[in-house]
């Protein structure tokens, strides 16, 4: 097989948000809903090499299953120089309801991947009595947790791994926002936080798995230096 010739790239990295319905679909499902927003959108999307094309998009952190985002990112890769605005307003026009592209930006083809970048995320939790349940658990020295890694099942000590809480209202016991290191060193999912909320702080396990969960934010940089991948530019 000869070696292709590099196709330049003009890169848009793109800000979105999804909400109700939406966010009950998995990362590659979310993923085919760009595709098809793209190709109806007839923007010049670049495509992979090989036998099997598929159009440029990386994202900067994939979203689980039930949560909600406000401000998460993707890279799209196109084939000729772009206006963002007009990327914007053609995807929001075949977007389903529910996901929205809020702002964007190019970014040069030197910058590496925008995967690499994130090294935390901020989450809303909002579920009856989940505050106080929350700040009891960071008072701890350890949390030890199961976490399914590559197949295998491995008990880590997640506490490390809880960055910061703060509180979303003033005295509302049942919505806390807490920061945590993510990306692909190291991640913590919302919830593996739930779960052990339940075997340490006796939180009940069906308003765990009733808990609203909104990511909130992406981040760069080392806690406490943490700014957003558009402020990282």
């Amino acid at each position: 097989m000869t070696l292709q010739k590099h196709q330049p790239a003009f890169i848009q990295r793109l800000q979105f948000q999804r909400s109700g319905s939406l966010s009950y679909i998995g990362h590659l499902d979310l993923m085919r809903t760009f595709e098809h927003a793209l190709r109806r959108a007839e923007l010049p999307i670049l495509h992979s090499q090989g036998y099997n094309p598929r159009p440029m998009l990386v994202f900067a952190l994939p979203l689980g299953v039930g949560i909600s985002t406000e401000a998460d990112y993707m890279d799209v890769s196109f084939s000729e120089e772009i206006a963002t605005d007009i990327v914007i307003a053609a995807l929001n026009a075949n977007l389903p309801e529910n996901l929205k592209i809020l702002d964007g930006w190019p970014v040069p083809e030197s910058a590496g991947s925008i995967m690499a970048l994130v090294s935390a995320a901020s989450y809303r939790l909002k579920a009856k009595g989940i505050a106080p349940a929350v700040k009891a658990l960071m008072k701890r020295e350890s949390v030890m947790a199961e976490k399914k890694s590559k197949g295998q099942l491995r008990t880590i000590d997640i506490r490390p791994l809880i960055l910061e809480v703060r509180e979303s209202v003033p005295d509302d016991a049942d919505e806390i926002t807490v920061f945590v290191l993510a990306g692909s060193h190291e991640n913590l999912r919302p919830d593996l936080l739930l779960n052990s909320l339940s075997v340490y702080e006796g939180y009940p396990e069906r308003d765990g798995l009733n808990c609203e969960v909104i990511r909130t934010g992406l981040f760069t940089g080392v806690y406490p230096d943490i700014r957003t991948l558009k402020e990282s530019l």
